[in-house]
């Protein structure tokens, strides 16, 4: 089982959602059944959401009252309304919610077996709101014994496992929108492709040089997004960490032994490594055109090109442009 989870603002919002029958799914049951907890009108959602935002009400400090749960068998699961209720009854117990208001709904549009929570995280008797904090691990916890319990699929958590299980691969976590897209129209995920193709370059790979010219033989780069690093063909993303086991940023920088650089920047510090050895006397006239066009390139960059080369290149370098330039002015 999985569970996820999400705070919102508007209990009738939510209620509509649930009720709603999925675009091309019109012909599928939507709401199979549906339980309150501490509520009086458990028959109708849209009643029950009246209840609990009444009660939210007199506690406008808690700005997202709501909590959505979406608790999700495995395909090959087949639980029975006793069990469906009794999992998430054992989840709300975990996250202290027990004796707030609660609706269960259980969905019948999708082709396993999964039930939704709305619970009020406002107490219907004190109106202190629940405060959650970070619940993930003792959620899936409780997922965990009650699957080997009830004998359903053991799926093993990020955040908690039991003897016997091993966390699982973050290479095959798909996001939601993916893992949609691969069932409903046969999609392979482009984290899959990638894998397909480059997961043994980035296990290969011993520097950002290395890494980058293997990519690109795939016509795939690497990008830095937030605190991490995806990889891409300017069309799609994934996430490094999603394609090869140790592709993760800090992996990669622990391994190469240096802080991330771009293909961009890789290929600058070669060329101003190039401009460091050039003996300007040595050079032809047309050798000399080549270097003033590419010092030039380089100036408008903006790299610090001064303190890299050195203040004795540099000048040097300054100098032969001035030089090439009056001669094309005639002077």
């Amino acid at each position: 089982m999985i569970c996820s989870s999400r705070l919102a603002h508007s209990f009738q919002n939510l209620a509509r959602y649930l009720e709603s029958p999925k675009a091309h799914r019109e012909e599928k049951v939507r709401v199979e059944w549906m339980e309150g907890r501490n509520v009086i009108s458990d028959e109708q959602l849209t009643r029950a959401a009246q209840e609990m935002e009444l009660v939210a009400s007199a506690n406008l400090s808690a700005r997202r009252p709501v909590l959505h749960l979406s608790i999700s068998w495995a395909p090959e699961d087949d639980p029975s309304r006793t069990q469906m209720t009794e999992v998430a009854d054992r989840v709300l117990e975990t996250l202290n919610l027990h004796d707030h208001q609660t609706m269960l709904i259980a969905h019948g549009d999708e082709h396993y077996a999964h039930l939704h929570a709305m619970a009020n995280r406002v107490h219907p008797i004190t109106h202190r709101p629940r405060t959650l904090g970070l619940y993930y691990r003792s959620v899936e916890r409780t997922l965990r014994i009650a699957e080997r319990e009830m004998k359903f699929r053991e799926t093993p958590g990020y955040y908690y496992q039991l003897p016997g299980q091993s966390p699982p691969d973050r290479r095959e976590s798909l996001t939601k929108q993916t893992h949609k897209a691969t069932q409903s129209r046969g999609e392979v995920p482009f984290q899959v492709l990638v894998r397909d193709v480059a997961e043994e370059d980035f296990d290969a790979a011993r520097s950002w040089e290395d890494l980058h010219a293997r990519l690109e033989k795939h016509g795939l780069q690497l990008l830095p997004r937030r605190s991490g690093l995806v990889v891409t063909d300017q069309h799609e993303y994934a996430k490094c960490s999603s394609v090869a086991r140790n592709a993760s940023l800090r992996k990669l920088e622990e391994r190469f032994g240096e802080s991330w650089h771009s293909a961009h920047d890789i290929t600058m510090d070669r060329q101003i490594q190039q401009l460091r050895q050039v003996r300007i006397q040595d050079l032809t006239s047309q050798g000399k055109q080549s270097v003033v066009e590419q010092f030039v390139r380089l100036s408008g960059k903006g790299l610090g090109l001064q303190m890299r080369l050195g203040r004795v290149m540099y000048d040097s370098l300054t100098s032969l442009v001035q030089q090439q330039q009056q001669r094309d002015l005639g002077l």
